[in-house]
């Protein structure tokens, strides 16, 4: 990662007394090789403390491990952050929850579930138990990711702001707009949410291509009740920024995308490979779908040899069974993956926001075939970097073209890494919200 200029730290520092204290408030903690949204807050995170940052990461959702009462905090997240989790007891890095003695007595049994029963079963137990509770008329009775701010948890955003005193307050996604209402926030405090996409817009694709979506029914007018509470909005793209500017027009945007760095390679190119990264949410899932079902037919019809290498979460929601496909699940370390691949594909149908899996191949410096979708907030990059492809004939047609042409790969490779280098840098991405810190701190009377 690039190193922060010197006299912007001094000046961070000289103008707020000490360390810019910033305060994170979301339902999810970020957890590495996941989905698109961890890896963009943790790399927005670890830019923060570089610019020497105090950052405290406040978890709203009491259950970071489900139904076992204990967690261990990553390392790579403590180091970055004070982690504080509602109705949790923390040691260390460990959070005990002491809800009910029954958690406690069930955990250790559903360990041993979850580390010898093989996933085949699971799958078949799982589907068993939600098909009974559907007869039964029972609905799981979980709190939506989505929903606005409870009192109980605002009362524990507001004891943390009590005892943080934070110079900036980020709202982790539109959703938790209402932590702005808590009643000890005052002038000094910058009110941030980072929106990550826009989520009627979302919910809106969804529905266009009759498929369910994880969110509620989000809409222009609720969305921009909760996103006018901030005086600050962090765009992923510039197309998004657009849109929020009038849904938020006393707000103001910031375009701030995912930043990553240029990847060297030890590792050969196999011929024909293909690779594909997306964790299990809804729109990956439907779209790798829809690909194995219709496009990878053809461009094995055309090129027998090619195969293709899926990793993430989202291999265990594909259906049936594929040739010259291999559903590696999470994968560690996805350098030797990227390092092998000729193309990477990101046959995204419906979603919002930046696909992070696009920008990620960017930055190992690949070449690209994705739809319109997945292109999003990248546009420019269209016919240099990525090839654009709607339909399940121009889509593989698209792949066998860079399989074929190792010249046209090589210069899509070059103009990936041109770029990331040009666009995508930490520094050019991120400091523009480290300005709006120091001009919001500048303003405050009582200040040196």
């Amino acid at each position: 990662m690039s190193l922060i200029t010197q006299e912007c730290l001094i000046s961070l520092k000289s103008r707020s007394n000490g360390p810019i204290k910033v305060q994170i408030v979301s339902r999810g903690l970020p957890i590495e090789n996941t989905f698109g949204g961890s890896a963009y807050i943790l790399d927005f995170m670890r830019y923060l403390q570089q610019a020497d940052c105090e950052i405290e990461y406040v978890l709203l959702n009491s259950s970071p491990n489900g139904t076992i009462p204990w967690y261990i905090i990553p390392t790579y997240l403590a180091a970055l952050a004070n982690v504080s989790v509602q109705n949790n007891l923390q040691i260390g890095r460990i959070l005990l929850r002491f809800n009910s003695l029954s958690e406690w007595l069930t955990a250790p049994l559903l360990l041993l579930y979850n580390r010898l029963i093989p996933e085949k079963l699971k799958d078949f137990y799982r589907s068993a138990r939600d098909e009974r509770k559907k007869k039964l008329g029972h609905a799981i009775a979980l709190q939506p990711w989505d929903t606005l701010v409870t009192p109980k948890e605002l009362a524990f955003v507001n004891s943390r702001l009590v005892r943080f005193k934070p110079n900036v307050v980020v709202a982790n996604y539109a959703w938790l707009g209402s932590v702005f209402d808590a009643s000890s926030f005052d002038e000094s405090v910058l009110k941030v949410i980072l929106t990550h996409d826009i989520l009627h817009k979302r919910v809106a694709d969804f529905r266009r291509m009759g498929e369910t979506s994880e969110l509620s029914d989000w809409n222009w007018d609720n969305e921009s009740a909760q996103l006018s509470k901030a005086q600050v909005l962090l765009a992923i793209q510039e197309e998004e920024a657009e849109i929020l500017k009038k849904m938020a027009p006393s707000s103001e945007v910031i375009y701030m995308p995912m930043s990553v760095i240029c990847h060297s390679h030890d590792t050969r190119q196999v011929p024909g490979r293909c690779l594909f990264v997306g964790s299990s949410s809804p729109h990956n899932t439907h779209s790798l779908q829809w690909f194995l079902e219709n496009v990878w037919p053809l461009v094995l019809q055309v090129a027998p040899y090619c195969s293709l290498h899926v990793c993430g979460s989202v291999c265990k929601q594909i259906q049936g069974s594929f040739s010259n496909v291999c559903l590696l699940g999470r994968v560690a370390n996805l350098k030797p993956e990227y390092s092998t691949a000729e193309v990477c594909l990101v046959p995204i149908l419906m979603g919002s926001g930046l696909k992070i899996k696009l920008v990620e191949a960017l930055s190992y410096g690949r070449s690209c075939v994705s739809t319109s979708v997945g292109v999003q907030g990248l546009g420019e990059i269209a016919g240099s970097a990525v090839l654009v492809a709607d339909t399940a004939e121009n889509f593989a047609a698209a792949i066998h073209k860079l399989l074929t042409n190792p010249e046209q790969r090589q210069w899509m490779e070059e103009q990936a890494r041109r770029y990331v280098s040009e666009k995508l840098s930490p520094q050019g991405v991120y400091q523009p919200f480290l300005e709006k810190i120091e001009q919001h701190i500048k303003q405050l009377p009582n200040r040196v």
